[in-house]
């Protein structure tokens, strides 16, 4: 069976059971994956395999957990972290009840990916082997057989056998069009890398040329961000280093880890070529590659990024970074499944690591140096930490040269290095109210630590710091989303230091997210009173007043504020203009159109489409922050609409929305329909632009009509016949009709008046 055919099938199931969430995360988890969104895959996909085992459907969690996979090992580059689930994963797609499922293909090369990951050199012979055996079950025509095909050759590749892949390859993709299929984006940038591999950059090259010439279906923003990654690193071989400049795309959340290793050699070239991008900011960036390969278990590539990032730390006379690199490099040599001269490579880099250059650190009194680092605006934290280091050995219980020591190293992005030694210092001075012990916390809290970390700085300092310990354990709470243990933690704080507004605040915080807003109310309203001049408390206690209903509370930190509101009692209801509205759903965030209600509140404009989180006529409170300034350009700043994230819904309208579609009746006639509907309190939300065109059926093909498509939200009690009854009494008499054919289905009408509508429109 087909895994597209089944996938649809699956789908038509699962909205006729009304499961219309489980199909949107069908479709949105490979999607978010493909356009490098590693972090909303991860947000979606515990819901995801909850819900195929509440549905007792085997074949649906194949999908969601080799999907999932997918993520860790293509966006995340996981190796030997990811490595159990895809053992698990196979084991469990192997079963009596799930062995048939189309899917089930995939995981063996889950497997594939995850040694490559590893070690793909080392596991070249296993990678073969497995897709070798693989592909003599499918069919050219069906997808696997182009996804097994690439982890063929690309374990030839890294077998050293880049010519043999070259031809496997074009081998492969005339089997799969002389049976139907045809090989996709993936395969042809495949391709380019086994030319690249090779020695055929130019071949390479024109390769990523004709797929960006043509319109490709199955193309997406991570194929385009890997074929740009690509590119640069081709440009830079070839030595054409300032076209690789402009080709490299700028480091940011979609480069992510499986672009490191392109990514990387691009800038190394780039930088060896051209000193000035060769900078302790790149090193930084560099030693936060090496160290997700080094946390994920990527061992080769985190030997090869170290000693890449270690070669430019070198060129920029940085010996703290090389050595850093150094060893841990040599700390993944013997995770290795085989050698194939890794250990010459680092013993080589080492040699020239033992001859920079120690007389070139300056020499300076150690009572002088933090002074110096500190007030020095042009700050090179590579150099500096030479500096910090010599005068640290001479005074190893000096808290604020310790904690600047820290944050060079955070500033060289060496973690780890930063953490031992934070906690190095803490170990000894307990009692310390110097920087390092909450430079320590926020590392831990940062990275997602273990609570036993955390629980045992807590202890630690406990003795000698009751209320840091506390914090410690609020802090920690607050990131584990233990609302009410905020406070628990906070009272206890502020019996040794009760004038702790910071810690108020945090409780506060909790205490909004709990829908504790009472409470909320009241810390936030201790804090504005503590005010000599209003300001941020009092915005944020209108915020969890208006949440709690509290509206005399609210037109107290207004009047203090200035702000002039229309009404002397009961809840606020202004109208002040338009302001965005910022949601956060499956890691990500969006915008809707809001209307002003009040200081802090807003009731939601924008129809969403069907199937997605629906706001329309919700009542919501928002945080007053601004999330975004003003553009500075004058033009732009004219349409700018300011965003603000929700903190709560005080009302929600459980609208839902139909997809309207077809001819545009003339701008009258539309008007008059929008206002009969909006009258009933009914939305409409028009998206289509005015370049918009469908079909005129009563010309030839070529003629096109102006179109116009919208969503339309109704209340929950207005049953879809009534939708439907009442769209077509409104369009009734028009010379072309509009088409809402899956309101039809959900109503029980005529489909095939709708059927009709798209087929002759071109809808």
């Amino acid at each position: 069976m087909d895994i597209f055919d089944w996938i649809e099938d699956l789908s038509e199931e699962l909205r006729e059971a009304g499961q219309y969430r489980v199909v949107e995360l069908i479709n949105r988890i490979p999607h978010e994956l493909h356009d490098n969104h590693p972090e909303r895959v991860e947000a979606m996909l515990p819901e995801a395999l909850a819900a195929a085992r509440a549905l007792q459907n085997p074949w649906l969690e194949v999908f969601f957990r080799h999907w999932g996979l997918q993520n860790r090992m293509r966006n995340l580059a996981e190796g030997e972290k990811a490595l159990p689930e895809a053992v698990s994963l196979l084991e469990f797609a192997h079963r009596d009840e799930t062995q048939q499922c189309p899917q089930s293909v995939c995981v063996t090369q889950d497997i594939a990916i995850c040694y490559g990951n590893v070690d793909g050199p080392g596991w070249v012979p296993e990678r073969l082997a497995l897709s070798e055996e693989t592909l003599a079950r499918i069919e050219p025509s069906r997808n696997c057989y182009d996804c097994i095909s690439r982890e063929y050759a690309l374990a030839l590749m890294d077998g050293g056998r880049a010519d043999e892949a070259v031809t496997y390859l074009q081998a492969q993709a005339r089997n799969m069009l002389r049976d139907g299929g045809e090989p996709g984006v993936a395969y042809r940038e495949t391709q380019a890398g086994a030319l690249f591999r090779a020695g055929r950059c130019e071949q390479a090259l024109a390769a990523l040329d004709a797929i960006e010439e043509e319109e490709l279906d199955d193309d997406d923003d991570g194929d385009r961000l890997s074929r740009a990654t690509f590119r640069a690193l081709i440009l830079a071989r070839l030595g054409r280093m300032d076209e690789a400049w402009d080709a490299l795309p700028p480091y940011g959340p979609t480069v992510v880890p499986l672009l490191y290793p392109n990514w990387s050699e691009a800038v190394a070239l780039i930088a060896a070529a051209k000193p000035e991008h060769n900078h302790w900011q790149l090193g930084r960036l560099l030693a936060t590659m090496v160290s997700h390969m080094d946390r994920v278990g990527a061992h080769r590539r985190c030997i090869e990024l170290a000693l890449r990032h270690g070669e430019l730390a070198l060129l920029r006379k940085a010996g703290w970074t090389a050595r850093r690199a150094l060893a841990i490099a040599r700390r993944h040599l013997p995770l290795l499944r085989s050698d194939l001269g890794a250990g010459e490579l680092i013993a080589a880099f080492a040699v020239r690591v033992d001859a920079l250059d120690a007389a070139a650190v300056p020499s300076m009194p150690a009572e002088a140096v933090y002074e110096h680092v500190r007030d020095d605006e042009g700050s090179d934290p590579e150099q500096d930490i030479e500096l910090l280091l010599a005068a640290y050995r001479e005074r190893p219980d000096d808290g604020p040269l310790a904690g600047l020591l820290g944050s060079a190293m955070i500033a060289c992005g060496s973690r780890e290095d930063a953490t031992a030694h934070l906690w190095e210092f803490v170990r000894r001075h307990p009692q310390s109210e110097d920087a390092p012990a909450s430079q320590l916390l926020e590392q831990l809290l940062d990275h997602g630590e273990a609570e036993a970390e955390i629980g045992r700085l807590a202890a630690l300092v406990e003795p000698e710091r009751p209320a840091f310990a506390h914090w410690c354990r609020a802090q920690l709470a607050f990131a584990r989303e233990r609302w009410s243990e905020v406070g628990e933690h906070v009272e206890r704080l502020l019996i040794h230091v009760p004038d702790a507004n910071g810690a108020r605040r945090l409780w506060a915080r909790a205490a909004m997210a709990n829908q504790d807003f009472d409470r909320a109310v009241g810390l936030y309203a201790a804090l504005a009173e503590q005010s000599e001049e209003p300001g941020g408390d009092d915005w944020d206690l209108m915020s969890a007043a208006s949440a709690a209903g509290d509206w005399p509370a609210v037109r107290r930190s207004a009047a203090r504020l200035g702000m002039q509101l229309s009404s002397e009692d009961g809840p606020v209801r202004e109208s002040w203009g338009w302001l965005r509205l910022r949601y956060e759903h499956d890691g990500e965030s969006y915008d809707c159109l809001g209307s002003r209600t009040g200081p802090v509140t807003a009731e939601v404009v924008t129809v969403a489409a069907p199937g997605r989180p629906q706001h329309v006529r919700d009542e919501v409170v928002f945080d007053a922050a601004p999330l975004e300034q003003a553009p500075e350009d004058e033009a732009e700043r004219e349409h700018w609409l300011t965003p603000f994230r929700v903190v709560h819904t005080r009302r929600r309208a459980d609208y839902r929305s139909w997809f309207v579609d077809g001819a545009h009746p003339g701008e009258s006639a539309f008007e008059a329909m929008r206002e009969a509907l909006e009258a009933q309190q009914w939305s409409v939300w028009v998206r289509s632009g005015d370049d918009y065109r469908v079909r005129d059926p009563k010309q030839d093909e070529d003629a096109a009509l102006p179109g116009l498509y919208f969503f339309l939200a109704t209340p929950p009690q207005v049953a879809p016949s009534q939708v439907d009854s009442r769209l077509l009494e409104l369009t009734a008499g028009w010379e072309h009709p509009l088409s809402w054919l899956q309101l039809a289905e959900q109503a029980g009408a005529d489909t095939g008046r709708h059927e009709a509508i798209v087929e002759a429109y071109g809808l």
